[in-house]
């Protein structure tokens, strides 16, 4: 146990995707394709004047998969997503829980998303969740 938290933090240092199956990390959407297939980096929330956090890219961490057909995505304020509710809608997490539909998702552009969690399993994209950032 204690070998495979060795090899896990060593692939993490070099900047290699190590994500336990169906487990969810904090990454920034770079690609949307018409086919489904997503692009991201990872993550890392920094403290900032504004708003008291931002999250920027952590370089080497490129990452793609393809959406899963029946994928689940959330927004917190749905901005790009005009089948979402109006308001404000969270969760604990941070993330938004206004539900969006694939297509929808896929129209969007990279720069209209703010930092997302985001689960693969399988290679599969299952779930996206999109921060709330003000």
């Amino acid at each position: 146990m204690i070998a495979a938290a060795v090899s896990a933090a060593v692939l993490v240092t070099a900047g290699a995707f190590v994500l336990d199956d169906g487990a969810a990390a904090d990454g920034i959407v770079t690609a949307i394709h018409p086919d489904g297939r997503v692009e991201w980096t990872d993550a890392r929330f920094v403290k900032a004047e504004e708003n008291g956090s931002s999250a920027e890219r952590v370089p080497g961490t490129a990452h793609q998969a393809v959406l899963a057909g029946d994928v689940q995505i959330f927004t917190a304020v749905g901005s790009w997503c005009v089948s979402a509710a109006a308001g404000l809608a969270t969760g604990l997490d941070g993330t938004g829980s206004h539900p969006c539909t694939r297509a929808e998702f896929l129209a969007a552009t990279p720069d209209s998303l703010d930092a997302v969690k985001i689960t693969v399993k399988d290679d599969v994209v299952t779930r996206i969740a999109e921060y709330y950032h003000p």
